[in-house]
């Protein structure tokens, strides 16, 4: 069965198992970050949108597991027979509910911003011929092959768009004021993401970051990943023009203007760390937050630990032979496949007006104690309406 009855469970299983997983996954990338702060940044962030990747993976992999563990039942009451059949509760369909909220949110506020620079600049300035021969001699350095249009953009900051068909926005007043060495550096450095294609790595990122948007340690990664990028722009454009002191200044220089979340821009990351970074040649020292290793110690212990109330039965299924308070000669059967476990109930009474019961999680006999007992005659109450 197809619906929030069948998915709903398997869902919240997957978003409450996701914080603790993403922790680890951020966790382990944090260590891996250290090992490599003197690699180049091109390979920290492939590494990073490799853990991205990981982390938006692993609550797919736990929801499909927990969905061949616990096939979905049929979500109505059978007034007619002896079987009730019971779906999810209130608690399986509000978190999931929530998080899908959330996630479009994020992903219609993304797709806005696509839009606005998929229409932007549809009526093209005119340039000067010298700026449009700087982007073919720098795209030729880099070793671009394709076509990289040039216009004139918003705002004070240049910035790049689209992977089929580039384009690089320059603020033209700003630009016109520049040394032509600052210009080259800039417009080395957005030609930079055109090669290496970071229009859709960011794409891929901000969709992930939507799906995950619940997770801190999601966004931590997302922000280091971010400044690994622009690094590695760095290095390519004074690869390109050989001049780092140059493309220094000309971050300084640039205002730090807004732009639309998919948009990659020259101010990107963070500046002063960028131009200490261009002018010492010295990495930034990677520390591991403290926060992911509380984020995972409370995420495994409320995975581990999780107890949901019985109105979270995700799967309950009761076989009776009569509503109701057994009689003599007359059986009932429990089976709910809760969020942490399943229970399992069978009682009779026999002719004698004995009544002989067996209660077991997953498998386990427990005894039967008052909390077992209230919710037992909950069910009943329910099987007899």
């Amino acid at each position: 069965m197809i619906g929030p009855y069948a998915v709903a469970p398997a869902a919240t299983y997957a978003i409450a198992h996701a914080l603790w997983q993403g922790a680890l996954v951020a966790l382990v990338a944090a260590l891996a970050f250290a090992a490599l702060r003197r690699r180049s940044p091109a390979l920290r962030h492939a590494v990073g949108l490799g853990f991205i990747a990981a982390a938006a993976l692993l609550p797919i992999v736990t929801f499909v597991l927990y969905r061949r563990a616990h096939p979905p039942v049929q979500p109505v009451v059978d007034a007619l027979g002896p079987v009730l059949i019971r779906g999810t509760g209130w608690l399986a369909l509000a978190v999931p509910s929530i998080w899908l909220v959330g996630a479009l949110a994020l992903l219609v506020r993304q797709l806005g911003g696509w839009r606005q620079i998929m229409t932007l600049g549809r009526e093209r300035a005119a340039l000067p011929d010298a700026w449009r021969a700087r982007v073919d001699v720098l795209r030729d350095a880099l070793g671009i092959s394709r076509p990289v249009e040039l216009r004139a953009g918003l705002g004070g900051t240049p910035f790049t768009a689209r992977a089929v068909r580039p384009v690089v926005w320059l603020p033209a007043p700003l630009w016109a004021r520049l040394p032509v060495e600052q210009r080259d550096a800039l417009l080395a450095h957005e030609l930079a993401h055109v090669r290496r294609l970071d229009w859709i790595w960011n794409g891929a990122q901000c969709a992930i970051e939507a799906i995950l948007w619940f997770h801190p340690a999601v966004w931590w990664l997302g922000r280091r990943v971010r400044q690994d990028r622009e690094h590695a722009c760095d290095d390519l454009a004074v690869a390109a023009c050989g001049d780092a002191v140059a493309l220094a200044e000309a971050l300084s220089a640039l205002e730090r203007a807004r732009s639309p979340e998919l948009v990659l821009a020259a101010r990107g990351g963070l500046l002063f760390e960028r131009v200490s970074r261009l002018l010492a040649g010295t990495p930034a020292p990677t520390r591991v937050p403290l926060g992911l290793i509380a984020l995972l110690a409370l995420g495994l212990a409320g995975a581990t630990r999780l107890a949901l109330p019985h109105d979270m039965l995700v799967g309950l299924r009761v076989d009776a032979s009569t509503r109701g308070p057994l009689t003599p000669g007359a059986y009932r059967e429990i089976t709910a496949d809760a969020f942490r476990m399943q229970h399992r109930y069978r009682g009779h009474m026999d002719a004698q007006g004995r009544v002989h019961e067996i209660y077991e999680e997953d498998g386990v006999q427990r005894p039967i104690d008052p909390r077992v007992r209230a919710w037992l005659d909950e069910l009943v109450a329910i099987d007899a309406r």
